[in-house]
């Protein structure tokens, strides 16, 4: 599968600091762990690239869903420092930690929904967009 890309781009510009968005605590691992294992392995290899430094935010509902952070440490291959857990909308500890870091680019992943569960959740990666003035918004499904 190859990712869905929504772009707002002021243009090409030094990528310094790129951020992927990963779940690593929903119900359907198996679903979540392919669409995660395809987000960090595009924001290493785009960090790569640029040279840029690579950041991890995972964010969860309550304390009841609060993520293994060494299993995203080893799962992500950084050190504490570069990943980042918190509580929260997705969308908006999403576009904070961003712009926390300062961070050009942000891969996030979406999953098709359908019916009622579409209308009434909507959709992660387009509130996110809508949150980031002039950066990359990549999305992974």
């Amino acid at each position: 599968m190859a990712p869905v890309t929504i772009v707002r781009s002021s243009g090409i510009k030094p990528r310094k600091k790129i951020l992927a968005a990963i779940n690593i605590q929903k119900q359907d691992e198996a679903e979540y762990a392919r669409l995660n294992e395809k987000i960090l392995i595009e924001g290493q290899n785009i960090a790569k690239h640029y040279d840029a430094d690579f950041f991890v935010v995972n964010a969860y509902k309550d304390s009841m869903h609060f993520p293994d952070r060494q299993r995203i440490m080893k799962i992500s291959g950084l050190p504490t420092d570069r990943v980042h857990a918190e509580e929260g909308d997705p969308a908006t500890v999403i576009s904070r930690y961003a712009k926390e870091i300062d961070a050009d680019t942000v891969l996030i992943g979406t999953l098709a929904r359908q019916g009622t569960k579409a209308l009434m959740k909507g959709n992660t990666s387009e509130k996110v967009l809508s949150k980031l003035e002039g950066l990359d918004v990549i999305a992974f499904s």
